[in-house]
């Protein structure tokens, strides 16, 4: 949920990412959960344990950050990050933990098309080719040297990128894919 006035790090720049068949998600809610495994506090059973991986959760994305850390986020655009930490201190309470709303700390591009994995690799190391990469995945890496979070989805790549990176990945983005910024 958005203040009156709040603009995204790409505002007015959705010519460009139509170009690229991509898209802004800004604003969405995430929050980050810390959590240790042990025998007096279990791990829920909606956080995902295999490594790179993403799972869906009543209307949620909760993906695996670490070994102990994973980021919840809402799609929807009116939900106020506030209520989506305060809903997992409730449901955690009673368990050694740790929910931090990190909503301001990324924004997110969502690519479209059949050439995104190509062109994501060219500036990723991750090998996204459609044998290793598939949805239901997701990683921390660098793209174009920036720290960045991907996730894939049926269809689509997210891209969370920290807000003050977003102009500058998009125009690498744009120059990767060959179209003047």
């Amino acid at each position: 949920m958005t203040g009156d006035g709040a603009r995204s790090s790409l505002h007015g720049r959705a010519g460009d990412l139509e170009r690229l068949g991509a898209r802004e998600l800004p604003f969405l809610a995430q929050a980050d959960v810390r959590m240790a495994r042990s025998e007096e506090d279990p791990l829920p059973p909606f956080l995902p344990l295999e490594p790179n991986t993403w799972v869906a959760w009543v209307g949620r994305d909760v993906l695996w950050l670490g070994p102990d850390e994973w980021l919840v986020l809402d799609d929807t655009e009116t939900t106020d990050p506030r209520e989506v930490a305060a809903e997992l201190t409730t449901l955690l309470s009673g368990t050694h933990h740790s929910v931090v709303d990190v909503s301001a700390n990324r924004t997110v591009l969502e690519l479209r098309g059949d050439d995104r994995h190509e062109l994501l690799s060219t500036g990723c190391g991750l090998d996204l080719h459609p044998r290793s990469w598939q949805d239901g995945m997701c990683a921390q890496t660098l793209l174009a040297r920036v720290p960045v979070l991907l996730q894939e989805r049926s269809g689509a790549t997210r891209v969370f990128v920290r807000p003050s990176y977003g102009e500058w990945l998009l125009a690498w983005l744009l120059d990767a894919a060959g179209m003047p910024a």
